[in-house]
């Protein structure tokens, strides 16, 4: 259903002409920390009819790059458009509906029961700019328009309005702020998050700083950046660079991110890490191939790979040629291959491989390792009770002129044939 532009908010002159005008006072206050100080902000009741949504809102970040891309457009093509406009403002209504992470305020709200609270109001700019809450404010739109009658209460929405107008940054860190306290209905995903994390260390701020401002420990920083770095390298590797929304919502690939970043962690060489992220790229290309019918899914696939890439059973092929040095110099000459042990893999060819047989390989070393593990077990075990064993009957010997005799002999008669049988099968 396509939403009358009535409904998506006020210019900036016309919305200051419109709160000027009214003499609404103001129903409650809200705590903001806002240009350095800690202060109460007045909360309205207004029209969803008057508001705008702001383009810079982390939960589209995702949909812009995507749309760059696909549109072949400049990287600062939003900087230049006009974001008041109807044409943007319709295009970020469009995006947000999109979102996977509307879906659990879309449930809420459709209950007519369920309605705004005071104590989460939508956080807007003097001239009606929402810098926090666009997404609710979305999901009123779309259903008063469905029913307006039935959802005639979403039509108003409370309002925090900040006093002054603010610089990008200022409302950047608002927004992240709200996400630290958890004042935002709806956590970001790890996309939009990580977007924003990208954009503020491009800016010069380190993974210390930017966690300061969010409330997160400087590893957990850089554990999302290094995530969002990996996203950004699939993408590039299958074609798909900026395609930040087919990535989340399409491809179905959080875990599988996340399980790679750990284990990326666990691998001791340069080389490891590039084999076990080539693979891993190479799994993640086709989930469904990969794990359809095999009682598995990509990101145990993961874990299993890393296993084997640690113990060598799996590597991928080398270069046959030496990369040029900074002067040319003849340095693209065929590298002496490698002296390799029979029993030793053979490399694997990433080019001639699929998602599906990487996969069948990955499980059937997984499951040579486990019936090795089970084998060193189990001799664990019998060595450790023939050592019992030992020490048992050391015991009898050295107690066996005062102890009761009675039966000994047949049972010992049974422990030595037991023990023929053990050492023929030695």
């Amino acid at each position: 259903m396509v939403q009358p532009d009535d409904l998506l908010g006020l210019g900036p002159d016309a919305f200051m002409t419109k709160r000027k005008s009214s003499t609404q006072q103001k129903i409650s206050s809200y705590s903001v920390k806002w240009q350095g100080s800690n202060i109460e902000i007045p909360v309205f009741k207004i029209n969803i009819e008057y508001l705008r949504y702001n383009l810079w809102n982390t939960r589209v970040k995702p949909h812009l790059t995507q749309y760059i891309s696909k549109n072949g457009q400049a990287d600062d093509y939003f900087k230049s458009v006009d974001k008041d406009s109807l044409v943007i403002q319709r295009l970020i209504n469009n995006f947000l509906r999109k979102n996977p992470d509307r879906t659990e305020a879309l449930k809420f709200f459709k209950k007519p029961l369920n309605v705004p609270e005071i104590q989460e109001p939508l956080v807007a700019t003097p001239d009606g700019r929402v810098l926090n809450g666009n997404q609710r404010l979305c999901v009123f739109r779309e259903l008063f328009h469905q029913d307006s009658s039935k959802y005639g209460h979403l039509q108003m929405a409370y309002v925090a309005i900040l006093p002054t107008k603010g610089s990008l940054q200022q409302e950047r860190d608002l927004e992240a702020r709200f996400q630290d306290t958890k004042l935002a209905a709806i956590m970001f995903d790890w996309i939009q998050q990580g977007l924003w994390l990208q954009d503020e260390r491009v800016k010069g701020k380190s993974a210390s700083q930017i966690g300061k401002t969010i409330g997160k420990s400087e590893s957990d920083v850089n554990g999302l950046l290094r995530r969002i770095a990996l996203g950004e390298e699939f993408l590039k590797n299958v074609g798909k660079t900026g395609f930040w929304v087919e990535l989340r919502d399409t491809m179905q690939l959080t875990q599988a991110f996340k399980t790679l970043d750990e284990q990326l962690g666990k691998m001791k060489t340069i080389r490891q890490k590039h084999d076990l992220k080539a693979l891993s790229f190479k799994l993640m290309e086709d989930p469904d191939g990969a794990s359809k019918g095999k009682g598995t899914s990509v990101h145990l696939l993961i874990i299993k790979l890393a296993k084997s890439i640690l113990s060598g059973d799996i590597k991928l092929e080398q270069p046959t040629t030496k990369p040029a040095d900074k002067k040319g110099n003849s340095l693209l000459q065929p590298l002496k291959p490698s002296k390799v042990s029979k029993s030793q893999p053979d490399p694997i060819k990433l080019k001639d491989i699929d998602s599906d047989k990487l996969a069948d390989r990955v499980l059937e070393d997984d499951e040579i390792r486990e019936s090795k593990r089970k084998a060193d077990n189990n001799k664990s075990y019998a060595l450790t009770q023939t050592k019992s064993i030992n020490t048992t009957l050391q015991n009898i010997l050295t107690g066996i002129d005062k102890m009761d005799k009675k039966g000994l002999k047949s049972n010992l008669k049974k422990a030595i044939e037991l023990i023929n049988k053990i050492q023929k099968k030695i």
